[in-house]
């Protein structure tokens, strides 16, 4: 039975054997093109090529893989994160996630395609926990559906788990970062005393999640830090990718000064 990281090895991930290098020799590591790195980031490039849509109108498909949501709204504390997606054309996810892994039922194997919807599964939890806080009556800090669109990457299962994980490492998403508790489901039989997440502490509305016992962070106390949080995502990515800040983060011009005499 192939596991993920036997998978790896296989594949030479974890590196060829290497000799000693002779006597006086500088040993030079091979560039070896299927390092962990190099996979992730050829994976999370073609992430970004994969075509934007809309969160509201994604269309139904089969497959596993990994998805990433993008915020383009204006309301506190994402505005700078939506901002510079507007100005950006997504480049910075507020959330990353992928496929409920399939292996876990018997006689699927990690080099084929999958012929069932997960991903789109996945996709649609997300886009209804969204449209809960829209409709919701009680939302402490607001969403609406319109102000999220989505790519999503089909891939075979083998390489799900790090597409996904780097992916988070490298954009540090806010709801997969900061503001724990947007990808969990209703709690099982037993659990129904566990307290509420952060997330749904902030936006107040998901049915199972109201049940729940109250955590005692106030939104606002939470707001805070998310929007810190969400400045300085902002600010590195725009580093990162040689991008210009958003207005709203863009240094103001200077007053000029009076001529000498």
């Amino acid at each position: 039975m192939h596991t993920l990281e036997s998978t790896y090895t296989m594949f030479g991930v974890a590196g060829w054997p290497q000799r000693p290098p002779p006597s006086g020799m500088t040993q030079i590591d091979p560039y070896n093109p299927l390092e962990l790195e190099a996979l992730g980031g050829s994976l999370i490039r073609a992430m970004e090529r994969r075509p934007l849509e809309l969160l509201r109108k994604m269309t139904k498909f089969n497959g596993s893989g990994i998805y990433a949501l993008y915020y383009i709204g204006q309301e506190h504390p994402y505005a700078e994160l939506g901002e510079f997606n507007r100005l950006h054309d997504c480049r910075l996810p507020i959330y990353v996630g992928r496929a409920k892994d399939p292996g876990a039922r018997q006689g699927i194997s990690p080099f084929e395609s999958i012929t069932e919807p997960l991903l789109y599964d996945r996709v649609r939890e997300h886009k209804n926990s969204i449209l809960a806080i829209e409709k919701s009556k009680t939302a402490h800090i607001p969403l609406k559906l319109d102000d999220f669109m989505a790519r999503a990457l089909v891939c075979l299962p083998l390489w799900v788990p790090l597409a996904e994980a780097m992916a988070i490492r490298l954009d540090q998403p806010l709801w997969n970062s900061t503001l724990s508790g947007f990808g969990i489901h209703a709690p099982g039989k037993g659990r129904d005393k566990q307290k509420r997440s952060q997330w749904d502490q902030m936006h107040a509305g998901r049915t199972f999640a109201m049940k729940l016992p109250d955590n005692g962070q106030s939104a606002a106390a939470l707001a805070e830090p998310t929007h810190a949080a969400a400045v300085a995502s902002v600010k590195k990515a725009a580093a990162r990718l040689g991008l210009d800040l958003p207005p709203l983060l863009a240094p103001s011009t200077p007053a000029p000064t009076a001529p000498q005499p």
